[in-house]
């Protein structure tokens, strides 16, 4: 499996609205699949679905709304890894399914996002 490499690249919502720039990429650990993308929205950390997201036009775009994106809680330090209540918590806010069990973790756990 070919890992995206979509570190630095502009994030666009579902209809192709700019929305900011992905800092890491979260992996589920149990498919190595991108689970969630750390995206800088004017100057705060916030986690995007990734499920779905399409590499386009030197852009990814995601499954979901701006409005909902911009309403996303702010990540003051990205988790090394994304799990229990915080990653319940997301999945309710964008209103996606998730593995009580899953867990997401980071590309490049340790560096500065």
């Amino acid at each position: 499996m070919r890992i995206p490499s979509w570190i630095g690249t502009q994030v666009g919502d579902r209809v192709g609205l700019s929305v900011g720039t992905v800092q890491d990429v979260y992996f589920d650990q149990s498919t190595s699949q991108p689970a969630w993308l750390l995206v800088n929205v004017r100057d705060r950390l916030v986690l995007v679905p990734a499920d779905g997201a399409l590499s386009w036009s030197e852009r990814v775009v995601v499954g979901v709304d701006r409005e909902l994106i911009d309403a996303s809680p702010t990540v003051a330090a990205p988790p090394a890894v994304l799990a229990g209540e915080p990653l319940l918590r997301l999945a309710r806010h964008y209103r996606v399914r998730v593995d009580r069990c899953a867990a997401a973790g980071r590309t490049h756990v340790g560096l500065a996002a």
